[in-house]
């Protein structure tokens, strides 16, 4: 089995991807009509894996699945697999191999993930994956296939063009990526599209191996959703709902009383004409076996069924008295719009209580009563508010989920961090991942303080191995102010589920 180069070379960072999630994908099925498996006892089968930085933490979290991954990059492969063994984790493995030559003994798995695969490997490859997919999943499994979308990359061609014909692809990947950064340094003298330049400056600051494989690799095939549509259909598949944030969805108009069967042909040409208005960039599909239930657009009536957990917040005073709109953050910077005083009333339930999750019930009540302590009336206009919820899960401002899940809230006496997060914390080129599967953005500080935190010492004692840590480095500060920052970051922990109970004295 030959390795694959530039993967070794550059590799993709391996990052938790949150889409990803079982409860999450279910949940989405679900909004389209589609009853996928118990995601807490799944079958996971991930293809390019990379060193498993999505994968192991997707099987820390739920112990009664089954996971494979397969990397076709020997390195990350090895990586992966190390990692592992070290973690002593049992229900996940590894292994270096080629998707279009998997054993015909895998079996079949309830969800199959395929993240920036699809787009980036030739066609006969992009054929043996959804192979793969028909037979290996399970009656009612759903796979999660990324892919570009031609729609949004036609503008984006020119430049991917003039790196590729402005560098030289003898180099190995690291010296090419630096010889494209000149590149790019040239293009953005030469050209005046705002929006090239736009995608310039996003290119000169992004990741070496997002650079490369996106611009420079030898496939990069972006295609249009009929097309991709009518390759599942060659392959035995059919397509289920879209995994990714949604602007805007598909209705189809005078549909009442047709089957899911019968919309099929209208969806399709329906979610081929939003990637030409939206000029829609990337897309992250669920798909499944054709001879399971037939799945519909997303129908605000399925929220009723499922829990939502999010971690926003408002830099403004929440005006809980109007429908004026105001803007929600997330950790990663995206701004959530609100207007309807119920759901501002929700959200602010909701991100007190991240990581945990609030079924629809249960977030309607505690809306009402946030809406109560806030003298602002308890009444909730069920309606606008399904809707309002509908509109921010489509944006992933809430994220749906099938399990609400149980965290550790508070850092306790004696911090322990969870087995994943220390050996995460403490392995360098490995991304920690929360509890509900985000990338942490942990400075050398914040990694060696995760890092300690195996319940055994009080919170003071902490504190004072830090402050003599920084004054190693130069690094001279009083003990309340390491004492104030250590308490937050322990907490900024507990609010992302990294901490458990000690499990000694």
């Amino acid at each position: 089995m030959d390795t694959l180069a530039s993967y070794d070379e550059l590799p993709y960072d391996s990052l938790p991807l949150p889409e990803t999630q079982p409860d999450f994908l279910a949940a989405v099925a679900r909004l389209h009509g589609f009853v996928a498996p118990d995601p807490s006892q799944a079958r996971i089968l991930e293809l390019g894996c990379a060193q498993g930085g999505n994968l192991i933490p997707l099987a820390w979290r739920w112990l009664e699945s089954d996971c494979v991954g397969v990397e076709l990059s020997r390195v990350q492969a090895q990586a992966g697999a190390d990692f592992i063994h070290r973690l002593g984790l049992p229900n996940v493995r590894i292994v270096h191999g080629d998707l279009a030559a998997l054993p015909d003994d895998l079996g079949e798995f309830d969800i199959i993930i395929a993240h920036g695969v699809f787009s980036w490997v030739p066609p006969a490859v992009r054929h043996a994956l959804l192979d793969v997919c028909r037979r290996h999943l399970s009656p009612h499994g759903i796979a999660y296939i990324s892919f570009n979308v031609a729609a949004g990359w036609h503008a984006l061609q020119p430049l991917r063009t003039a790196l590729i014909e402005r560098t030289s692809a003898e180099l190995p990947a690291p010296e090419r990526h630096r010889q494209a950064l000149r590149v790019l340094d040239q293009l953005q003298a030469e050209w005046s599209d705002p929006f090239l330049l736009k995608e310039i400056a996003y290119l000169k600051t992004a990741t070496p191996s997002y650079l490369f494989h996106e611009y420079l690799a030898e496939f990069n095939a972006p295609m249009g959703f009929g097309e991709f549509a009518a390759q599942l259909d060659a392959h035995g598949l059919r397509y289920v709902g879209e995994a990714g944030p949604r602007r805007a969805v598909v209705e189809l108009e005078d549909a009442w009383g047709l089957t899911p069967e019968g919309m099929a042909g209208r969806w399709r040409d329906a979610e081929a004409a939003l990637d030409d208005a939206l000029a829609i960039r990337f897309r992250r599909a669920l798909v499944a076996r054709d001879d399971a239930p037939c799945a519909q657009p997303p129908q605000a009536e399925a929220l009723r069924g499922l829990a939502f957990h999010a971690d926003l917040h408002s830099d403004e005073e929440i005006d809980l008295e109007t429908s004026t709109e105001q803007g929600f953050l997330n950790p990663a910077g995206n701004t959530f719009p609100v207007a309807l005083p119920a759901m501002k009333a929700a959200v602010m339930a909701l991100s007190a209580a991240y990581p945990g999750a609030l079924g629809y019930a249960a977030l309607l009540s505690a809306a009402s009563q946030v809406l109560a302590e806030y003298g602002a009336g308890a009444d909730v206009d069920e309606a606008a508010f399904r809707d309002a919820l509908f509109q921010l899960v489509l944006l992933h401002g809430l994220m749906p989920a099938v399990v609400a899940g149980s965290f550790a809230v508070e850092p306790g006496e004696r911090p322990c961090a969870n087995a994943l997060a220390l050996q995460q914390a403490n392995t360098p080129g490995w991304v920690v991942s929360g509890a509900r599967h985000v990338a942490m953005d942990l400075d050398p500080t914040g990694r060696m303080l995760l890092g300690m935190l195996d319940g055994t010492r009080s919170v003071d004692a902490i504190a004072s191995v830090m402050r003599a840590t920084l004054a190693q480095s130069g690094l001279e500060l009083p003990q309340e102010t390491v004492a104030e920052l250590t308490h937050q970051q322990l907490w900024l922990f507990a609010r992302q589920g990294l901490l458990t109970e000690p499990s000694g004295p």
